[in-house]
Formats: structure tokens, sequence, C-alpha cells
């Protein structure tokens, strides 16, 4: 019954994975389909002054046939990934059981052994009655002889293969399975192939010292004629506790490892496909957060059309953030998640956050407050970009499920005595509220509270945003009723950044950005476009090249007082034009890299002499922001 539990579980756990990777195919598929079209419709009413039917059914019908076949190819490469790992725990569970029950028939076998032996000893010191004597001594045969048929039986009909060696070192028994893996026909030949080679006679041998001295078990993996073996040592000891011998037994684990291989080839091309999946997504969003954001910069949208430029850049927004968790997610699994800490701007991030809520809000109706006690610093030291998807997170779960009322933001912050900043963000909406015992499981993967399904989403995100904010050393705190909202509260302790000169009152960071000469190595048009209309907007003069060699002649050409790198280019990586420029250019101009790969380590980018990343899609804020620290640091420089 318990058996048919756990496959009934395993099964429901698959059924719910599988799902929800359709789910997150079909919502992106749609969403994007959505967006494109939007975006479509306003640039051709914005350059061409007319709207033509082909130009909203065209991107529809394109959409709505990638949707389909981009969930099919995941939901199928993802089962055998399932199926993999489901075959290995199942095959582990195998082997221990069996591991457990033969240790313990091997070492009955021997303290039997030892018995015996006492048996006759004791046989030896009856002096009385000769048939008395005969007797025992028949009985004691008797025993003996089943013993050795049982034990014999057992060390023969194992698939596995078992040696057991006297003290020192000679060979008191073996399974035929041994020796017909060695091809061999008895003890004898098998201690002469002993003495003949070394390296197989190490593969018995192994911790033989280990075992003596401790008289524990160990456990190493060896490969014998091609077959890989499991081999775990366990010392032989008599009732007195003397060691009289080692027994060894191996278990073939070669299906097992070739299981282990392919599901880590399996995880392997998982986090390929996600790598490649993130760079060729993230390269048109951000086209439709950097474009929607110069629109909306030019003011010529008003009303309706600006209501839905904001709709289009909020909904493309959500679409990075939706696949950062699953990234992370991915990360979690794998083991490899880090954080970043770096200087930021505070005020700015409070205001981008309070700008960003107040825009979602406004799409559903919703009431929206946002209030800051206490000093904010300017800079403070974390890893902006998981407390942005934190926070971001939080806001939107709020969102969803709220349909009247709204959403209120408190920033509480404090100057500790250690000169650290504490800071909690109070997040409360007026939703449907969370019952109490469900408030734990809400945190867990793919989870959703019962009543709920109607909702959109992909159950990752609550997770995501627990381990989040459990790697940034914060904690997070609910409170919820049903039927009167829930408030989230994210608390935090940051390192506050002291400049060593404060900038003069009434300098604008603008024009402390002009006249920089800048370098962009880019080969996708549209992002140049987006990014070049970003930094000329701040006054700045951008060239362009679209290979790594361009850009090594347009450095030769002229020195920039900045290099902006993509890192996959067409002839090479964005790494590799780093190198060059320190190494064949001596070069010390500082370098920023533009990525929309987010699986790579940032120590990475140091190792090349890269200053700092700027993730995809890039916001004209982060920017901005950006290019000031920049700035700032080589004016104190």
């Amino acid at each position: 019954m318990s058996g048919r539990k756990k496959l009934n579980g395993k099964r429901l756990k698959t059924d719910l994975y599988q799902r929800s990777l359709t789910y997150i195919t079909m919502l992106f598929g749609f969403t994007v389909t959505f967006v494109i079209t939007v975006i479509n419709c306003l640039v051709t009413l914005f350059m061409e002054n007319n709207l033509q039917f082909e130009d909203v059914a065209k991107p529809l019908f394109y959409g709505a046939i990638i949707t389909p076949l981009l969930a099919l190819l995941l939901n199928k490469y993802f089962s055998e990934v399932e199926q993999a790992r489901s075959q290995v725990e199942d095959l582990q569970k195998q082997e221990t059981q069996l591991k457990t029950s033969l240790t313990k028939t091997y070492i009955a076998m021997i303290n039997q052994r030892e018995k015996n032996n006492t048996l006759f000893r004791e046989h030896e010191k009856l002096q009385g009655s000769f048939y008395n004597e005969i007797s025992l001594r028949q009985e004691a045969q008797s025993l003996l002889d089943e013993q050795m048929v049982f034990f014999s039986a057992i060390f023969d009909l194992t698939p596995d293969i078992i040696l057991y060696r006297s003290f020192n070192g000679e060979i008191k028994g073996c399974s035929d399975n041994l020796l017909h893996l060695l091809h061999v026909e008895n003890r004898a030949e098998l201690e002469s192939l002993f003495s003949r080679d070394p390296e197989l006679n190490e593969c018995f041998c192994f911790g033989d010292d280990e075992v003596i001295k401790t008289k524990k078990d160990i456990m190493y993996e060896r490969t014998i004629s091609g077959v890989i073996y499991q081999v775990r040592k366990r010392p032989a000891i008599n009732p007195k506790g003397q060691l009289i011998g080692t027994m060894i037994y191996g278990h073939d684990i070669t299906k097992l490892k070739n299981e282990q291989d392919v599901l880590e080839r399996a995880s392997r091309e998982k986090s390929n496909f996600i790598s490649t999946l993130s760079h060729e997504l993230r390269t048109p969003l951000n086209g439709i957060v950097g474009l929607s954001d110069i629109l909306l910069q030019t003011g010529h949208f008003k009303g309706e059309d600006e209501r839905n430029l904001k709709a289009v850049n909020v909904s493309a927004v959500t679409l990075g953030n939706i696949f950062n968790d699953v990234i992370d997610l991915n990360k979690f699994e794998r083991q490899t998640f880090s954080v970043a800490p770096e200087p930021f701007d505070w005020k700015g991030f409070l205001e981008d956050l309070e700008t960003l809520s107040r825009l979602m809000t406004e799409q559903k109706n919703l009431s929206f407050s946002f209030k800051v006690t206490g000093e904010s610093p300017d800079r403070v030291v974390s890893d902006q970009t998981r407390l942005r998807q934190i926070l971001w997170n939080l806001i939107a779960n709020g969102i969803k499920f709220t349909k009247k009322g709204g959403i209120a933001i408190a920033v509480s912050q404090k100057t500790n005595p250690d000169g650290k900043l504490s800071v909690s963000f109070e997040i409360a909406d007026t939703g449907i509220g969370i019952a109490p015992e469900e408030q734990e499981k809400i945190f867990g993967l793919y989870y959703q509270v019962p009543g709920t399904k109607q909702s959109t989403g992909t159950g990752i995100g609550l997770y995501v945003t627990r381990e989040l904010t459990r790697a940034l050393g914060g904690s997070i705190q609910l409170d919820s009723q049903p039927g009167r909202g829930t408030t989230f509260t994210v608390s935090f302790n940051c390192e506050i950044q002291k400049r060593d000169s404060e900038p003069k009152p009434g300098t604008d960071a603008r024009k402390v950005l002009k006249s920089l000469n800048i370098l962009l190595v880019e080969d996708v048009d549209l992002n140049i476009l987006v990014c070049k209309t970003m930094l000329e907007k701040l006054g700045n003069r951008v060239r362009a090249a679209k290979t790594g060699a361009e850009a090594l002649e347009l450095f030769k050409s002229e020195t920039p007082d900045l290099v902006l790198l993509d890192i996959q280019l067409p002839d090479m990586s964005g790494l590799d034009v780093a190198d060059h420029l320190r190494e064949d250019f001596k070069s010390e101009v500082p370098m920023l890299a533009l990525t929309a790969n987010v699986m790579r380590d940032p120590e990475i980018y140091a190792g090349h002499g890269i200053a700092g990343v700027l993730s995809k899609p890039l916001s004209a804020s982060r920017l901005a922001e950006a290019i000031t620290e920049f700035r700032e640091n080589a004016k104190s420089n």
C-alpha cells in the first residue's frame, strides 16, 4: 500500500512538473505574442500612421505556431530527465537493501564458524562415555556440514563478488562469481593470479591498514575486468573481539554509473538549453523594454496610448522576472547559486520600485501607497538584482490575488551601531488572504492554495523568493487572514558605502555623463539601437562594433573612455575581446559586460578585467546608474 502511495506521489510530482513547464511555456509564448503584436501595431501607427489587418494577424499566427512546438519540446525533454532520475533512485534503494542483507549474512557466517570451533573445543574436554563422545562429534559435524552447505549456497548464488581473507592475507573463501569474473577455476589459481597481477591484488588489498587499525568498514570503487564495482570491506571479528580476517563484498554498479552519467549529461544539457534560451529570449525582451522606455520618454504618447505602452513595458519586465525565477530554480537544483554583492544607488532603487509598483497597480485599478521611514543612505552594498527580484515577486503576488482595494508598501530603515543599514519591506494587500494551515505550504515548489487555480502563475515564485531571502541573509514573515488580505515582511541588513568625496550641491547626473566616448560591442542590430539611443540621450558619443575584430580595430583607431561588451559575438566572445584589450593593447580602459546569459558566474567576468555586468533586458535607469557609477569612480581615482 505504501509502495502504491509512493508511486502515485512520484507520478503526481512528475505530472505537476510537466504541467508547470507547459504552463510556463504557454504563458510565455502567448504573452510574447501579445507584446510583439502590440509593439508592432504601435510602431506601425507611429511610423506609417496606418494600421493594416496583416500587421495584427502575422504576429498572432506565428505565435500560435511556435508556442505549442516549444511546449512539446520542453515536455519531452524534461520527462526523459525525470525518468532517468527515478530509475537511479530505485537502483540505489535496491542496492542498499541487498548490501545490508548480505553483510548481515556474511558476519553471521563468520560468527557461526567460531561457534562451531567452540563446540569442538568443548567436545575435546568431554572425557565421559565413549558413546556420548561419538554422538557429540557426529552432532557437531552434522551441524558444521549443514552450515557449510548453507553458506556455500549463499556464496555461489549471489550475483556479486565475495572474498574472505585471513588476517595474514590468505584466501579462505570466495564466490563462484568472482572465479568466473577472473577466469580461474579455484582458490589456488586465484592466489596465483593475485601474485602475478599487482594491480588486481591492489583492488582487494586497498584499505587493509585502515580496517585493521579502526576495525570499521570502508567503501571504495574499482573497475575489475571492465565491470565497475562498489567494494565494501568489513573486518571479520570473533566473539572475543579479535580480528581474524576481512570480508570483501563487491556490488556491480556499472548500470548505476551509466544511469548517473546519463542523468548528469541530461542535467548539463538542460543547463545549456536554459542558458541558450536565456540569451535568445532576453535579446527581444531587451528591445521591448528599451524601446518602450525610449518611447515613453519622448512624451509623444498620451492617454490610452500611453497606458498601453506602459502595459507593454511592465509586461516585458514581468517576463524577465518570471524567467529569472526559472533560472534561479535551476541553480538551486544544481547547487550553483551564489549572490554577488555590489554597491548601488539605494535612493534610486526605492524610486524605481515605487514607479514600477504604481504602474502595475494602475493596470488593475487598485489603490497604491508607498511610504519610507528613516534616513536613506546614498549607496548600499548588496545583490541589487536578487533584492529587486524578491520584492518584485511579493508585489506581483499581492496584485495577482487582489481584485479590489489596494497595495501598500512600507519601507522601514535605520542605521545600526555597527554601521549597517537594517531595512524591512512590508508589502500588504487586501486580497483573498491565506488560511493558517496553508501559510507554510505556499513556499513549497509548484504549490498553489486550493481554490486559486484560476489564477495564472508558475508556482515557483514564493519558493524562489524564500531561497533568495535566505541567500542574502534575510528573513521573510507572513501574516494573513482569509478574506482580509496578506502582509509579507522581508528584512535585511546591508553594508552602507561611504563615499570619499560627496558631489557638489546642484550637480546634475546627466551633465556628469556628458562627453564620454563609449565603444559599444554588440552584434544584434536591435540591441545596438536600444543601447545607443539610451547612451546618446544621456549625452555620450557612441561607436558600435558588431564583431570582436571590428571592436579591436575601432579601439586601435581611437581609445574610448569606456567599453560596453556583449559576451556572445560571431567571431569571438566578449571575454576574448577583453583579454585582447588588456594583453595586446595594455589597456586600462574600464569595461562593462552586456549579457543575456544569467547562468554565468559573476567572478568569471572579474577574472577577465571586466568591472561590472549589466543584464539584459536593459533599462534606461540601470544603464544610467552604471555609467554614473563609472564616472564617479573615475573622478575619485
